[in-house]
Order: C-alpha cells, then structure tokens, then sequence
C-alpha cells in the first residue's frame, strides 16, 4: 500500500532540553574563568558542515553556509563572542577525516555513533528527525525495515546511516559520496533502496525532480538525533557551547525551525476536548457495536492480505537470491570457458580433447542455466525493457536458425521452415527479444525431441493500415504431454516430472520465460501437445509495422525483374519445391520441377534453355555427379547452379553439389535469403557482390590493429590477452579505468578497439568510457558486463559505449563483435573528408572527382606494393611508397601517409628487416583507404 507524500513529509521535533531561565539575545553567559580565558586565546573556531545535509545545513547557491545550524551558529557567536569559519570546498567525508585529525574543532550537525565517539565530544541533542527507506513506487517488495534483510542498500558515507547499520550485518551497505547520487541510484534502478534522513531525502528528491520514489519512515534505531560535537580534548570548547545553545531561548529555536522545515508549535486543544468529550462518549457508545463488528472484518481482510503479500515476498526473494547467486557466479564461468577455448585451440590427443569438450558442453549448459535465471528474475521484477527499432522478420528467422541448426542436426534431426508468401517483412518492435522466444522454444523442442523432425511456421495476418499479427508456431515429433503435465508447464522451476528433469536436465524457466516476453510484448502463448507424438507451441503476437521499411523494399522490388528468365528445380522434398516456385512465380521466374538428377539431365540435354538450375543434395541424394557431367557438355549455355544442402553435409564432409554450384545456401530456406541469391546469380549487383566475397576471403593480417583492455579481473586480462594475440591483435592491459584513460591518452592515435569492463575501483568503466569519448567521438568501446540489464544499457549508451557483450562471452563471438567494429572504424578514419575537402577549396563535386582518380591510381598502387614486397627491390619500393605518400596526402588519408613515411625512414636507415611487417600494415591500410573512398565517391 503507498503511503501518501504529505504523510510521510511529517517530521517529530522535540526541544530535548529545558530552559530553566530566558536570556535576551544581548545577555552574557556565566562563563567561569578558564572559559573566558579560552576564548580569549582561542577567538576563531573552525567548524565542518555537510555541504548538502538540507535543511539542517548546506553550502547555498552563493556558497554561504546556510540552514538550521548556520542559524544556531549565530545565535551562539553573539552570545560567545566566538568567530566561526568554514572550508565551503569539503564534501562530508573529507570533514569528517579533518575532524578526525583535529583540523576542524566543531560539527554542527552530527549524529552520534560510537566511532565519532572516540574522538568527538558531542554536546546535549537540540534537534530529533526520522530516519527513512527510500524505493522506487513500484517496488512493492519493501514496505518496511525488516524487508532490507540481505540486501544491498544504498548509504551516504560517514554518515550516522552507516554507523546505524553496523548493528545489522545481514544488511549490506553501499556507500555513496551525496545523498544525491544515492537518490538517483534508486530511481534509476541500479540500487533497490536509499537508507536516510526523511526530511533530506524528501528535500532533495524533490528539486532533482525525482517523482518515483516512495519514502517508508522506520522506528529502528530511534529517533534520530543532531547534536554539536567538539574535539575531545577542548573540554571548555563544548562547556562553552553548551553554556550558548542552553541561553537560546524555546521561541528563538521555533522561530529558526519554522524558517527551514516549517516546523510549528502544536496548538493546545486540551479545553476544547474537555467541552466535546461528553457528547463524543455518547456517539462512541452507540458506534461500539458496529465498530467491533467493522474491526473483525479488517482483521480478517487484513490477516488474508498479509498472507497474500508474504508469499508473494517469499517468491520475490527467491528471484533476487537466485539472480545474485547467478551473477557472481558469472565472473569465474567466464574464466572457464575462455581458458577451454584456448586449450581447445593447442595440440591435444583425443582423450584430452574428450575432456576439453566435456567442459565446453557442461559450461555452456550451466551458463543457459544462468542466462535462465536471471532473465526470469528482470520478467517477476518488471525490470525487462523493450525495444522499438525496425526489422525484419527474415533476419529473425535466419539468425535463429543459423544459432540451433548444429544441435538440431547433431541429434540426428530434420529442421523444416514453413514461411508463406508475406507480404509483411518490415516491423517495429524488439528484434533480440523475438529471437530469445524463438530460440527458447527451439532449444524445448530439440531437448525432447529424439527422432523425427522440428518445424518453424510462419504467418502474418494485417489487422489494420499499420498494425500486424505474427502467427509462430514451433512444432516437434517429441515426447509430448499429458494434460496434467500441460497445467504446469509455465510454470517456473517446474518440469513435466522429476523422471524429465533426472533425464533431460535444465532450469525448468525456459518456456516460463517466452510465456512472460510475449505477454510483455502484448502477445499470447498457447501450446497443443500428446504423449509420444510431439508438441506444438504457438505465438500470436501483434506487431507494428515499419512504413519506411515496407516503401524501401516495395522500390527495392520493382527494380528487380526476372521475368526473361526460367530456372529448373531438382527438388525431393515438395513441400520445399511448391514453396520455391510459388517464390519464384512471386519475383515473375518461369520455373518447372523435377525430383531427380536423372530427369533434369534428359531435360537439359533436350535443348531446353534454363538460367538457373536449383538442386537439393540431402544425405539420401548426395551425388551431382551425372548433372556435373550434363552441365560441363552446354559449355556456355550451362544455366547457374543454386544449391540447397543440408548443414551436416557441409560439416562431415559428405560429397554434395558444392563444387559443382555457383552458389551453395543452407537449408532450411529463409525467403529473403533464396532473393538475396537471385540477385547475386542473376541480378546486375552480381559482379559486385562477389567481389565482396572474395574480399571476405582474404586472410589479413591483425597485427596493425591495437586492442587496449580495461580489466580489474586478472583470470580474464590472461584470458583476454591470449584470445587476442592469437588472434593477431596487439594488446595492452588497464587495472583499472583510471589506468584506462591515461594508457589510452598515451596511445590514442594507435588504439582501434577499447575492451572495457564496467565494475571496477578507482574508476569504474561508465566513468572511463565517458571520458574516452569526450577525446574521441568514434573509437569503439565494446563493453563486457555480467550485468546487462535495461538500466545498465542505457547507462551505458549515455557515457557513448559503443557496444555490449555479456560474460561470460562466447570467444568467437567475441572475436567476430571485434572484428566487425574494427573494421567499421577502420573505413571511417582511414581519409579525414573534413581535410581532404579543405584541400579542393571544400567543393563536393571536386573532391568526388579527385577521389575517383585516386580510387583508379590506388588499385594499381596497391597491385604493385603486393609484388615488391616479398622481394628486395627496395628502390622500386622506395618510388611506390614516395607516390603513394603523396596521393593520400591529396585526400586526407592521413593514417596511410604516415606509415608510408616510417617505411621511407626505414629504408633509408636499411632497415630492412621491419621493412616487410610495415608494408604489410601499408597495403591492409591502404584497403581500407580504397572501401572509404569508394562509399564517399562510388564509381
């Protein structure tokens, strides 16, 4: 239940002195000898203050030293004749340490814990407040002190909060520097709750403009008390502060707390309840029957209420200890899996590679497990946030498939894709999640599927002009399920039966986690299933479409035009044959279907003209050997070759139509793929396109690219370290991010990656990263995180992160993220157009031509480099790179001009040795200078 703001606002104030006698403010103490002669050798005292402890005290926009105590303070200069002075520059923590010290003599402001006590005098209490739990207004899992039991809780340091919660071990601290950055921790979600002062909290929380945080005042611990305390061996300092705050009258200290907290005088109702009493008596005799009746029924609502909320407690808790758990176990996992992979790479007999795969598997199982857990963790939380960008479904689709054909086909199972004809293929919505549901219930469906077959069916049905509904169906020749079994499968931690979790392992959440993504994208999951005939999961979800999306590809395909050609399908399977001609009569292409080699060479060999020839090869069909022959007896009116193969051929090694085809695509079939491939054989971007595949061949050296890596985890800087320099990448190290940013000043003009952890001291990787991309606006930043909540990535897109990756990362991916970044900065900074437009007098039009002359000079250029470098015609190589350093020039390709000229110093210092390495990184640069030329000024 919330409480209401205006409630929780009310603060308890009690004067907890007595005045025995008003002074007038001009009245002088009766201060004994040794104080007046204190003072009088000792006339300034300096004094510490919480610069933001509103509205006891704090440091005001004009840096004057304001609230309840700088009012006190001077009352009591008046009376003491004392001087007060102040560092406005010192936050709390460094006050306090200076109090420590003895180079402050007062705080003001001060609760008591026994560790101040040690070397702190504190004075009689003159004012009391309420200490308060601050959490967000939609956590409904804290409603009061007992509920922070082993949890993380955020506290200001030094203060009296921190020394309060040393008294309960089981609560454990995270201490913020301001009571600001705690606030804002919790309304961000990054910390579940704020232990604090009410009235500070309230204060604060109010000008940073936080309107989700919901205060809970607690009675644990007591009142909280503000007193002055004076370094313990200045007895007369805190006699004579005493002496002061004692001589301040009951009305001066009201009228103080009412110019800072409002705080009022409770008026005497004493005579006006003396008056009412009799006629309320009577109203309450005659309400005491049906008020006893009305305090029964509350009770039991009541009690029914709090069993309710206990159980939903109980299952909360359960989530948060499951995710901790979960997430400190990430860190080592990933030093297990990146230290198997690099085994996996060396030398090793069979029975040691056995074992290296044993631990592969059994760590991948465990971090799913993981991954499980701590997804349903964000789901029971509402901590899950969905994305909205556009995509397509068929990249989806591929993906997903790409991700689960190995295990489908290591258990010797069939994959089938069912896709009709959409006509809908751009959405809005959150592609990651879509595939998390995909992948789940694929990942369900090969766990218990032994023999057979599994089938993604795909549909849309519009609903309205922007509106979709995606029909998804995973269906499997499994076990199946009774219809008891069914009630629970949703459910959480629960499996069919204990016999299904002893055989087949798992979490129990994975199908408990698709059923909540797809009610969080407003969708519905719905599941058929029978005992030893399988199982069919079906998602209806709606979706948005992308208009911009849907325009593009409607002009993509009117450009494309297929009509003058005909393609002959040697295809078994007919469910795939009717899909690919009903695709091809879809992008106009005559077509005509046979099921065997043997009849499409009669065909051929009948003078029939086909453009394309598209065959299956599956293991029951895998020999091409007579279409080979029938297709090299046509010499040139031989059509183009489209093989369809199954992934396990490509993987064993099994003889398939590969070396026959011009083109090889795995199956099952994505429609835009089998598109994508016409295009390719037959479409105008064809020539194109191979060539940048025979660029994706080209084995490149690393060695040009440096990697730093900002890691405070020495199992995973070895990790990270040997993964990349195997790789071919050059790699410094970082402890921390502090250490980070200063390596990264030292070397910025050579780094091409940042490997950034996030949780580390000095410097942790949000503060680092921010301060890398204040230097420089493109450098990639991949961070690596156990945590990769909402909040975290969006944390991290505010600092400029380029990239996430979570841990424990798979290594290839980890290689590929890198590679792919790599190569995207690399086209971006290999020519400075901002320089090379100031060269043509910043005309457009002219620096496309000039980059036009330079694309035709570097393809040579580069030709010519390839040929001199394995030789020792270092005079040739000498005139190359003298050209080649002044065409870069000429278009601000700035990183190439300077490796030309270190090769121009080595070679006139003979240095030849290094000669060779430096042209290699030439050449590779100069690659990279001629993509960025050719997407600037495209010929």
């Amino acid at each position: 239940m919330h409480r209401r703001t205006s409630h929780v606002f009310v603060l308890v104030f009690a004067l907890l002195y007595v005045c025995s006698v008003s002074f007038a403010a001009s009245a002088s103490l009766p201060l004994t000898e040794e104080e007046q002669a204190f003072i009088a050798s000792h006339p300034t005292i300096r004094i510490g203050i919480d610069p933001k402890f509103v509205p006891f005290e704090f440091i005001n926009a004009k840096g004057v030293h304001s609230g309840i105590s700088a009012d006190l303070l001077a009352l009591l200069s008046e009376r003491t004749g004392l001087v007060f002075t102040y560092d406005p520059n010192l936050d709390w923590t460094q006050t306090v340490q200076k109090a420590r010290d003895r180079e402050i003599d007062v705080l003001s402001a001060v609760g008591y814990t026994q560790a101040r006590n040690q070397y702190l005098t504190f004075l009689e209490p003159y004012l009391q407040f309420q200490r308060a739990i601050v959490v967000k207004n939609t956590n409904t899992s804290i409603t009061d002190f007992a509920d922070l039991a082993d949890r993380q809780v955020a506290v200001q340091q030094d203060s009296s909060h921190e020394g309060f919660l040393q008294a309960y071990p089981q609560i454990h601290p995270r201490l913020y520097a301001t009571v600001e950055a705690a606030l804002l921790a919790v309304n961000q979600g990054e910390e579940v709750a704020f232990l604090g002062n009410e009235a500070t909290s309230v204060y604060l929380s109010r000008t940073l403009g936080l309107t989700e945080l919901r205060f809970i005042p607690i009675t644990e611990g007591g009142k909280q008390e503000l007193h002055f305390a004076v370094r313990n061996d200045w007895p007369l300092l805190a006699s004579i502060l005493q002496k002061g705050l004692n001589a301040i009258s009951e009305s001066e200290f009201s009228e103080i707390l009412n110019r800072w907290i409002r705080y009022e005088v409770k008026p005497d109702y004493l005579p006006f309840l003396r008056i009412t009493f009799a006629i309320g008596s009577i109203f309450l005799i005659m309400s005491a029957v049906s008020l006893f009746w009305a305090f029964r029924l509350r009770k039991a609502v009541k009690e029914k209420d709090l069993a309710q909320k206990e159980a939903q407690t109980a299952d909360q808790e359960k989530s948060r200890f499951l995710a901790r758990i979960s997430h400190e176990i990430r860190t080592p996992l990933n030093g297990i899996r990146g230290t198997t992979y690099l085994l996996e790479k060396t030398q090793l007999n069979d029975q040691q590679r056995r074992y290296t795969t044993t631990i592969s598997h059994a760590t991948q199982t465990m971090q799913t497990i993981i991954n499980d857990i701590l997804e349903y963790s964000r789901l029971d939380e509402d901590r899950v946030i969905l994305e909205k960008v556009p995509f397509t479904l068929d990249d989806v689709l591929h993906a997903c498939i790409s991700i689960e054909t190995y295990q489908i086909h290591q258990k010797g199972l069939v994959l089938h894709l069912e896709q009709a004809k959409l006509a809908e293929q751009n959405f809005l919505g959150d592609p990651t999640r879509l595939t998390q549901v995909i992948i789940n219930l694929l990942n369900n469906a090969i766990k218990f599927t032994e023999e057979g077959s599994i089938t993604i069916a795909v549909g849309t049905t519009k609903q309205a002009q922007n509106q979709c509904t995606l029909n998804l169906s995973v269906r499997d020749t499994g076990i199946g399920m009774d219809k008891e079994q069914l009630f629970h499968i949703f459910q959480p931690f629960v499996q069919a039966n204990e016999t299904i979790n002893r055989k087949y392992g798992g979490s129990g959440l994975g199908l408990s986690i698709v059923k909540g993504l797809v009610e969080k994208m407003g969708g519905s999951l719905s599941v058929e299933s029978e005992p030893g005939v399988g199982s069919t999961f079906t998602v209806l979800l709606p979706l948005e479409l992308d208009m911009q999306g849907l325009e593009e590809e409607k002009q993509r395909k009117k450009a494309i035009d297929f009509s003058s050609h005909k393609a002959l399908l040697v295809l078994q399977d007919m469910l795939l044959s009717e899909r690919v001609q009903a695709l091809l009569e879809d992008y106009q292409m005559q077509s005509e279907g046979v099921t065997s080699t043997k009849l499409a060479a009669q065909i051929l060999q009948g003078g029939e003209h086909f453009d394309l020839l598209i065959v299956e090869c599956n293991a029951s069909h895998p020999s091409c050997s007579l279409l080979k022959e029938t297709l090299s007896g046509l010499g040139t009116h031989s059509p183009k070759v489209l093989a369809l193969v199954q992934e396990e051929m490509i993987r064993t090694g099994q003889p398939s139509a590969e070396e026959t085809a011009d083109l090889t695509l795995p199956l099952p079939l994505v429609n835009s793929v089998l598109l994508n491939a016409l295009l390719q054989l037959l479409g105008r971007g064809a020539e194109q396109t191979q060539e940048t595949i025979q660029e994706s061949k080209e084995t490149r050296s690393m060695g040009a690219y440096t990697i730093l890596v900002v890691e405070d985890n020495v199992t995973n800087q070895i990790i990270a370290k040997e993964l990349l320099e195997q790789a071919g990448y050059t790699v410094h190290l970082a402890n921390n991010g502090k250490q980070g940013y200063e390596l990264f000043l030292k070397m910025q003009n050579s780094v091409d990656l940042v490997l950034m952890d996030l949780h580390m001291e000095v410097m942790d990787g949000y503060e680092a990263s921010r301060l890398i991309r204040q230097k420089h606006a493109s450098l990639p930043i991949l961070v690596t995180s156990a945590d990769l909540m909402g909040s975290v990535r969006t944390k991290c897109r505010e600092v400029g992160v380029t990239d996430l990756i979570g841990k424990p990362y798979d290594p290839g991916e980890l290689l590929v993220r890198i590679k792919t970044l790599i190569a995207s900065y690399r086209n971006q900074r290999s020519i400075d157009y901002t320089l090379g437009l100031k060269m043509v007098g910043s005309d457009p039009k002219i620096y496309a031509l000039v980059l036009q002359s330079f694309i035709a000079e570097l393809d040579q250029l580069i030709t010519d480099l390839e040929r001199v470098q394995p030789t020792t015609e270092y005079t040739e190589l000498f005139e190359l790179v003298h050209r080649c350093k002044g065409s870069c020039a000429s278009v601000g390709a700035l990183r190439a001009q300077k490796l030309c000229i270190q090769i121009q110093g080595l070679l006139e210092q003979h240095s030849y040795q290094e000669v060779e390495a430096y042209t290699t990184n030439l050449i590779n640069e100069l690659r990279d200078v001629l993509a960025a030329a050719r997407s600037y000024a495209p010929i």
